[in-house]
């Protein structure tokens, strides 16, 4: 019995001895253990494959940001994890009024269009009001309100492109970035959040792209129509059915937002609280019941772990920079635009005729759903990745 037991304790120590131990340098040594764990986190920050970040930075570059200033995926990493990523209010500030008024003066002749149309119609109003037959003021009425329509829809569909495109690049970007923070996550010992939250995010973010482009953006533009077709005439009038519309896009973002966000929250606290006790649970048996190395093994993988959880931190942190950059280009440009209506229609609103205002405003309001389109679907994939950066920081806080 005897025979056997140490036999099997040979065989233990023979096997740990295959694995590589990384041995923590005490204070005699000459080594110095800050860059041993420089030298861990870089080997594990080498393996990620952040290539495919590059067209997303150049997205950012191409809106003249000096927020990231050319840096590579990998630098900005590295940066964050050194603490030597620099971030100035001022340039964020630059960025933001930079694309808002680089928006603004890109439409500024379009509104200008708008504006001489509709004193033309009003002029035909007057025209209206003089004479007993308002036959002539109706004829140039629908023509003048058939131009406005034609210079709505010229800055209108760009500006829906940008929106769409804008939630394009943020659901390919959280389909790049998911993976290595699941990586990561595993490299902690998280194995069963890895597990979980992979087919989960995974079908979210698919279903909502697919919401997005098959419901929310054709019912964006269907109400755009019908608020343009709703000032033709006074004798038709659908402005209820473009509230309708205007109302179920809200509706369909809060009730993704609900499902998006509750099914992540749940799944990640029970996770996290789970790998936490299995995680502390493996070290105790390792250090108490393999010999001689098993104290040594239980601190190796303490290290790994903390190299692992500073680098998810960084690279998910990394992402939400990014994730913020390409959000607020497309919000901005919809916002400018959105201004410029309400303030050309409250401008017009004393001269000319008031359908013209009424439609300017409720394009107004179409592209303000549109915004809310975009900043909610950033602000669910930042919930998200926040969510996976707690989720490991609990499970290590459990350990």
């Amino acid at each position: 019995m005897k025979k056997g037991t140490l036999w099997i304790s040979l065989i233990i120590v023979f096997l740990f001895s295959l694995i590589p131990v990384i041995a923590l340098a005490t204070p005699e040594d000459n080594g110095n253990w800050y860059e041993e764990i420089e030298k861990i986190i870089m080997d594990q920050m080498d393996s990620l494959n952040t290539q495919d970040w590059q067209p997303y930075l150049k997205y950012v570059e191409q809106e003249e940001s000096q927020i990231l200033a050319g840096e590579s995926a990998k630098e900005i990493i590295r940066n964050l994890i050194t603490g030597q990523f620099s971030f100035t209010w001022q340039d964020f500030i630059n960025y933001i009024v930079g694309v808002f008024f680089r928006e603004f003066n890109l439409n500024l002749t379009l509104m200008a269009k708008i504006i001489v149309i509709a004193l033309i119609c009003s002029v035909f109003k007057n025209m209206n009001d003089s004479f007993k037959d308002s036959s002539v003021g109706e004829i140039g009425y629908y023509v003048c309100y058939a131009i406005i329509i034609i210079l709505i829809i010229q800055s209108f569909l760009p500006i829906l492109a940008v929106g769409k495109t804008g939630i394009e690049r943020m659901s390919g970007f959280m389909q790049l970035l998911f993976p290595i923070l699941l990586g990561l996550l595993t490299a902690m010992g998280n194995f069963t959040s890895a597990s979980i939250l992979q087919p989960a995010i995974g079908v979210l973010i698919g279903t909502v792209g697919s919401v997005l482009t098959n419901v929310v953006f054709p019912l964006i533009s269907l109400s755009a129509v019908v608020t343009l077709v709703n000032q033709i005439s006074e004798r038709v009038q659908i402005q209820k059915l473009g509230k309708l519309l205007n109302n179920l896009c809200t509706w369909t973002l809060a009730f993704l937002f609900t499902i998006f966000i509750g099914v992540l929250t749940i799944q990640g606290a029970m996770t996290s609280t789970f790998d936490g006790i299995s995680i502390r649970t493996a070290k105790f048996a390792i250090g108490t019941f393999v010999p001689i190395v098993g104290k040594m093994l239980s601190e190796s993988v303490d290290l790994i772990i903390g190299c692992s959880l500073l680098l998810k931190n960084a690279v998910g942190v990394a992402g939400l920079i990014i994730l913020a950059l390409l959000s607020l280009a497309p919000a901005i440009k919809i916002f400018s635009l959105l201004f410029l209506y309400r303030l050309v229609s409250a401008l017009l609103e004393p001269i000319t005729d008031n359908r013209i205002t009424e439609c300017l405003s409720g394009i107004a309001k179409v592209l303000s759903v549109l915004l809310i389109t975009v900043l909610g679907i950033a602000l669910m994939f930042f919930l998200t990745v926040t969510i996976m950066i707690g989720t490991g920081n609990t499970s290590m806080m459990l350990r």
